[in-house]
């Protein structure tokens, strides 16, 4: 347990490299724009409301691909796995309906029943 702590620890703050570098250059617009007065620090105000934005939808995107992993090696269907398995179960509903709808005018067409052949000829002899 205590490797794969340390596997999902590695894992995490080497995937932290670049995030943390653009904190880093962050802070220090924010401190730079803190200096420079108001109308700067609402703008500083802003990009750390983007920058924050950001790092939640990586962080997200970090812990869903870790979720997705352990429950594959589990053997625990993921979420893009249902959803592949939902298409493929339409589809075949579809197919089915259509097969019914066949089935049914299949079905109505061998029930109806068939014109009787004309004796036309036969009729004609028996008046002579």
């Amino acid at each position: 347990m205590a490797d794969t702590a340390r596997a999902y620890f590695d894992t995490v703050f080497g995937m932290a490299g670049e995030p943390a570098r653009r904190a880093r250059e962050f802070a220090g617009k924010v401190r730079e724009d803190l200096r420079a007065g108001s109308e700067s620090a609402r703008s500083g105000a802003q990009r750390l409301r983007e920058h924050g934005g950001r790092t939640a939808h990586d962080v997200r995107r970090l812990i869903r691909a870790e979720l997705d992993n352990g429950l594959t090696r589990m053997g625990v269907a993921t979420q893009a796995d249902l959803d592949d398995l939902n298409l493929r179960l339409e589809h075949s509903e579809e197919q089915i309906r259509e097969l019914r709808v066949r089935l049914a005018e299949a079905e109505a067409r061998a029930a109806a029943p068939k014109p009787a052949p004309s004796q036309t000829g036969s009729d004609d002899e028996g008046d002579a």
